[in-house]
């Protein structure tokens, strides 16, 4: 990028953009607040004064593309989709046009605590998802969309990009499926005297 007399938000933007390119090039790893500086023709100074190191950055970077992401989704399912309908279309969507974030979330650097912070406010979002639809308990829906979004990350790390659809069918259909045995588990222990 070349230096142009912007500021505000405007530069701030620049300079995390130039961060993710720079996270999909050469890796998490590389990303200095030189190397940012350098992109946008300006000095180290300049993006200074929008972070405070390299580790603000990258986790101003993670919000924003996690914020951008989960923006999108939703736009594209509006607000009567069906819980089945959410989990494929988010998985396809991150699929399609989450690199960037992936990378980021699994970094078990700087970034680790943030990307913990950010699985568990997930699967408080599909806990709640799983106890509207299947009428699980808070804690058993909570127990099955923490697993949720640790399989759906590992997916996202085995995937060759063939597969795509075969992946989001397995984890669509394992989830629904233990949700409802989980639902029916929780019907028959209720039913059940204990002895």
């Amino acid at each position: 990028m070349t230096q142009t007399r912007i500021k505000g938000p405007a530069r701030r933007e620049r300079l995390l953009d130039a961060a993710a390119e720079i996270v999909l090039d050469q890796g998490v790893g590389a990303v200095t607040m030189d190397g940012v500086a350098a992109r946008n023709g300006v000095n180290r100074a300049i993006a200074y004064r929008y972070f405070a190191d390299r580790d603000d950055l990258l986790a101003a970077l993670l919000d924003r593309e996690y914020h951008r992401q989960t923006a999108l989704i939703a736009e594209g399912l509006g607000p009567n989709a069906t819980f089945e309908r959410w989990l494929r279309y988010a998985m396809g969507h991150w699929f399609q046009h989450g690199e960037l974030f992936m990378r980021l979330y699994n970094d078990h650097g700087p970034l680790a605590a943030k990307a913990k912070a950010i699985r568990q406010a997930d699967a408080q979002v599909w806990a709640v998802r799983l106890q509207q639809t299947f009428g699980l308990s808070p804690r058993t829906a909570l127990h099955l969309a923490a697993f949720m979004v640790a399989g759906a990350s590992g997916a996202m790390e085995t995937r060759n990009g063939t597969d795509d659809e075969a992946i989001i069918d397995n984890i669509a259909s394992s989830v629904i499926a233990a949700a409802k045995a989980l639902r029916r588990g929780s019907v028959m222990s209720i039913k059940t005297p204990p002895r």
